[in-house]
């Protein structure tokens, strides 16, 4: 009874005629897993794609942890459009990018206060206050008790002698791996 252009599909054909197998199969695709199969199946996944991000012999069980609470964090909200795998794959790539954002964030701030620490006093606190916390060189002046002329040179002279420090730092070796991703 059926004309012959229509083209037998034959899994679609199957849940036409059987509405419980069709039914059966939409809520085991939607079904969310447990926290307990998505940590099991998915750890080796995840893993091997923080290993390519950080290096094979980078320290990653922290940044492991953070993924799969983040995982676990947003399981309630797992829609299913995409594949259980992809979405995995996507928060994992998120954390990671972040937390290598924070270690170079905390390394250049480590450097930073390395820097600041090698001027004199009397020249640091007028470079943290104009060019780090923002204020303008009449309020240095006035925050430190100083005169704006005094203030600017010594602005002016921290300057150059953080520029010599950066200067005579070693410069990091950036590697191919830390340049693509």
């Amino acid at each position: 009874d059926r004309p012959e252009f229509v083209r037998r599909r034959p899994g679609v054909d199957v849940l036409r005629r059987r509405p419980g197998v069709a039914l059966a199969l939409i809520s085991h695709l939607r079904r969310k897993p447990s926290p307990e199969e998505v940590v099991k199946t998915h750890a080796p996944q995840v893993m091997r794609h923080l290993r390519r991000i950080f290096g094979p012999h980078a320290d990653v069980d922290d940044v492991f942890q953070a993924v799969f609470v983040e995982i676990l964090r947003s399981l309630p909200r797992f829609r299913g459009d995409a594949q259980l795998k992809t979405w995995i794959h996507r928060i994992t790539l998120n954390v990671a990018y972040q937390a290598r954002d924070d270690i170079a964030r905390s390394e250049s701030l480590g450097t930073l206060y390395r820097a600041l620490s090698s001027l004199e006093p009397k020249k640091r606190l007028p470079v943290i206050l104009h060019d780090i916390e923002g204020h303008t060189l009449k309020e240095v002046g006035e925050l430190l008790g100083r005169p704006l002329q005094t203030v600017a040179s010594q602005v002016r002279t921290g300057r150059k002698e953080l520029a010599h420090w950066y200067a005579e730092q070693p410069k990091k070796k950036v590697s191919l791996r830390e340049v693509r991703s």
